[in-house]
């Protein structure tokens, strides 16, 4: 097991925080023009960030099997490569169901926070020019 973080996965991790942060204070300009849509800010935030975290975990997961795919001959790769992409698929459902079924917050907020993921994805282009910028000083 690899003790130092990739480059680019704490780009992609960076990119889903900035992501985050972004829809975070959206959501807390939207409440101050728009008292009405406010509904529950505690919610939304809460789901929000439980869906940040687990896109985070899911960036991680991602890394590790790819990391070990690229080390496994073609065919086995690939089957493992989609045991993965399940249980990925599998975790964000589970994660739904429980924030619903235990009302931890919003279900789309949280389902938003999971999609940080693809945003961060964008992201990490930009991330990794700062990223660079900020290492030469």
């Amino acid at each position: 097991m690899k003790k130092k973080i990739n480059e680019t996965l704490a780009e992609l991790m960076a990119g889903i925080l900035v992501i985050g942060v972004l829809i975070q204070l959206a959501e807390l300009l939207i409440a101050a023009v728009y008292p009405e849509f406010a509904g529950s800010r505690f919610s939304f935030a809460l789901g929000l960030w439980i869906g940040i975290v687990t896109a985070l975990g899911l960036a991680v997961h991602m890394y590790r099997s790819i990391d070990r795919a690229l080390d496994m001959q073609p065919g086995d790769a690939e089957s493992y490569m989609r045991k993965t992409y399940l249980f990925r698929t599998v975790a964000i459902l589970v994660i739904a169901g429980i924030v619903h079924f235990f009302k931890l917050g919003y279900v789309m907020a949280a389902f938003l926070g999971m999609l940080c993921l693809k945003f961060g994805a964008f992201l990490q282009p930009l991330m990794h020019k700062l990223w660079k910028k900020f290492q030469k000083k």
